[in-house]
């Protein structure tokens, strides 16, 4: 490999999606590639060929990109993909570093609970997954992350 990396990162039309897509582009260095992924559920083929709901995805992941500002060091890629979330951002993690979730720290009592496609994706994915908070993180140290990780052993 020559150096650089990878990073898959859900985004949807949620802050917490944009926290992460912000942090990995914020953690990438130089050359590496963020590739920024919104999963279409709504298939065309089903909705009669027609391309509404892949347009609306697409304008969400460019106006999400949009909000970065400029980029100097990564490469990020957009691109819309068919199916359930938490299996297509594993397929897409096929040789990725890492891959990137923003996080809507629901809980209850004094557990977090995390949403299925975190779960999937902590369960399958072949490489790290970072889940940023929906308010944001900072380089890691301030993060307001919870230790959930027992909830998946």
């Amino acid at each position: 490999m020559s150096g650089t990396r990878k990073i898959v990162v859900g985004v949807d039309a949620s802050p917490a999606s944009a926290a992460a897509l912000e942090w990995a582009v914020r953690h990438a260095g130089s050359g590496d590639t963020v590739l920024a992924v919104a999963v279409c559920r709504m298939h065309p083929e089903v909705c009669g060929g027609g391309n509404a709901f892949h347009t609306a995805h697409r304008r969400v992941l460019h106006e999400a990109v949009a909000k970065l500002g400029p980029v100097r060091d990564a490469r990020i890629e957009e691109i819309v993909v068919d199916g359930e979330a938490g299996p297509a951002l594993v397929g897409l993690a096929e040789g990725a570093d890492t891959v990137v979730l923003g996080g809507h720290e629901y809980q209850r009592g004094d557990v977090a609970v995390v949403g299925s496609v975190i779960t999937y994706c902590v369960r399958h994915a072949p490489c790290p997954v970072v889940v940023v908070p929906a308010g944001g993180g900072d380089d890691g140290t301030g993060a307001r992350l919870r230790a959930v990780a027992k909830e998946f052993r």
